[in-house]
């Protein structure tokens, strides 16, 4: 199975999560094609505080009838699969024919319609399922329509769309991801304190204040958080920019035997709250790396790592030895 092209992680503040599902509000998807964002691609309720979209440039074609914002694209036509360079016709009869022409990579595939005056949509695969991505607001007169995904997505909240739905006017509340020039973006929701559905989004370690996208003239308006949210952001990107302290413990024991049992006896018993359960060989005995899952102030991690080994150590059965160090490796401050 081949690795997708492009990753989307979308994280929410674990603390926001009840509140916001309680709420009703669903995590949201739309992809840009011909310079607008005009349908929902993937929407859920179901979200965790990890959720994970991978997706391929991989498309398909169809015609539409009717045009309602707000309720579900319905195709009229069957859905033909195209790449970039290609071309699918709609005929006489309605019918879209399978795509000809040799795929290039100029990010253009076209329509030619035959047909009466039609909306054209497009189909993008997310997560192995196929969902509209784009509806022409406008029907297309007979002749070549041509089509322009580009690799930008629109992420918000809000509780009435669900899959599949035209946009309506306005979209609050979201944030744009650029995946043009990488295949990897990781952005963070975290919910007002007060007010569940009205949050903003860390990217790259940084607070980005939330945007209002206007479908009609596609122009995005910022807006400004309250202060008790930007309160609960600045803890919230102080916390991820901190990195939990690490440290090392050498052990030397009374059997010679020991050392690498004690390897094996610890390579299926990590403590939980410890991220780097790391032992090793040595000329002496054996080395170990530790670091915990959280970050903590610097005593507290201190004291959990080394309970934590002592923990194992100690019901380990030949537990007896000659010498046991403690180094700290990263981030103590006394």
């Amino acid at each position: 199975m081949s690795v997708p092209t492009y990753t989307l992680n979308i994280s929410v503040n674990p603390d926001d999560i009840p509140n916001l599902q309680k709420a009703g509000y669903r995590l949201c998807i739309a992809k840009r094609v011909n310079g607008k964002y005009t349908v929902v691609w993937w929407s859920g309720g179901a979200f965790t505080a990890r959720n994970t979209f991978a997706w391929d440039a991989e498309f398909q074609v169809f015609g539409a009838s009717k045009l309602q914002k707000g309720l579900q694209v319905e195709p009229v036509t069957t859905a033909q699969e195209i790449k970039f360079g290609q071309t699918v016709v709609l005929d006489a009869h309605g019918e879209m024919q399978p795509a000809t022409g040799l795929p290039d990579k100029s990010g253009v595939f076209q329509v030619q319609n035959d047909y009466d005056p039609i909306r054209i949509g497009v189909n993008a695969k997310l997560g192995g399922a196929w969902s509209p991505i784009y509806l022409s607001l406008q029907p297309f007169a007979t002749g070549v329509i041509s089509l322009t995904p580009v690799e930008k997505v629109l992420v918000w909240f809000d509780t009435s769309s669900s899959t599949g739905t035209m946009l309506v006017d306005a979209v609050g509340n979201g944030v744009e991801l650029d995946f043009t020039s990488k295949t990897s973006q990781s952005v963070t929701y975290v919910s007002d304190p007060h007010i569940p559905g009205e949050g903003d989004w860390i990217v790259g370690g940084s607070a980005i204040l939330p945007s209002t996208y206007n479908v009609e003239t596609d122009t995005f308006s910022l807006e400004t958080p309250s202060a008790p949210l930007l309160g609960k952001l600045s803890t919230i990107i102080n916390s991820h920019n901190s990195l939990p302290l690490t440290m090392s413990a050498s052990v030397e024991f009374v059997k010679p035997d020991a050392a690498e049992e004690f390897v094996q006896y610890v390579s299926g018993r990590r403590p939980d709250g410890v991220r780097t359960w790391a032992f090793v060989l040595s000329a002496s005995g054996v080395d170990s790396r530790l670091q915990a899952q959280d970050v903590q102030e610097d005593k507290l991690a201190i004291t959990f790592l080394q309970d934590a080994y002592l923990g194992v150590l100690n019901s380990f059965q030949d537990s007896e030895y000659k010498k046991l160090t403690f180094e700290i490796l990263h981030g103590y401050s006394v």
